[in-house]
């Protein structure tokens, strides 16, 4: 299991312990900032406890309090390169489509009771760690994690994946495991993507290296065997 899982609506935000800190992946909408403070406090932890914050892609549901977060505990941003143009606007990447007609229904009518855009992200580029879309990157060591920061396009172009050598995987939005998303979606596939061959070329890429057990945003971490590629 990740260290600590703190749960926000249909989202899934994992501290990953650090020697010194946290690393935190994903944020929520921006309204759930309070809420995710008190549970952090809950865990005797503090928002500067949080050194680094990798966001898996620049929708709202991911980015949407990051721009708070990393003004009040000074961490560092872990990003893909083309996600920092939308993060700096708090805009979404809007490529990718509903997979199934009963999908495009649902986010038709979702997009008009939840936040599709989010307060603008401040980018201080010493504070940036940058993912480049043509490679994937070894986990800096200054950070203290053993594994591989990776480019899996899939549900968007701009997404990417935490891999640790242990075999666990944080993958954001590139497979699902929760019921709501699943009567959207086939073979835990997510309910928005920029092409099913993205997201099993980024599956794919995820078995060759490695992983044993994937933690998704929405939805409980499973065994990658059942993504059933």
């Amino acid at each position: 299991m990740a260290d600590i899982i703190i749960k926000n609506g249909l989202m899934r935000n994992y501290l990953l312990k650090l020697k010194e800190g946290y690393l935190l992946i994903d944020t929520c909408w921006p309204k759930y900032y309070k809420r995710f403070i008190r549970k952090l406090k809950k865990h005797q932890l503090q928002v500067t406890d949080i050194k680094y914050l990798l966001i898996t892609h620049s929708h709202s549901d991911h980015a949407g309090f990051a721009g708070r977060l990393l003004l009040e505990s000074g961490a560092k941003l872990i990003v893909h390169e083309d996600a920092l143009p939308y993060l700096i606007k708090g805009e979404m990447e809007s490529e990718a489509r509903p997979t199934k007609r009963i999908a495009r229904f649902m986010f038709k009518f979702a997009h008009r009771i939840i936040a599709t855009t989010y307060p603008a992200i401040r980018i201080e580029d010493e504070k940036v760690i940058k993912i480049q879309k043509s490679k994937e990157k070894p986990i800096p060591k200054e950070i203290g994690l053993e594994g591989k920061i990776m480019v899996t396009p899939g549900h968007t172009f701009d997404s990417i994946s935490l891999i640790l050598e242990d075999g666990k995987a944080f993958t954001g939005d590139l497979c699902t495991n929760h019921p709501f998303f699943s009567l959207m979606s086939s073979r835990r596939e997510p309910p928005l993507t920029i092409g099913r061959n993205y997201v099993l070329e980024s599956w794919k890429k995820l078995v060759r290296n490695g992983v044993k057990v994937l933690y998704p945003a929405h939805g409980k971490p499973f065994p990658i065997e059942k993504l059933e590629i």
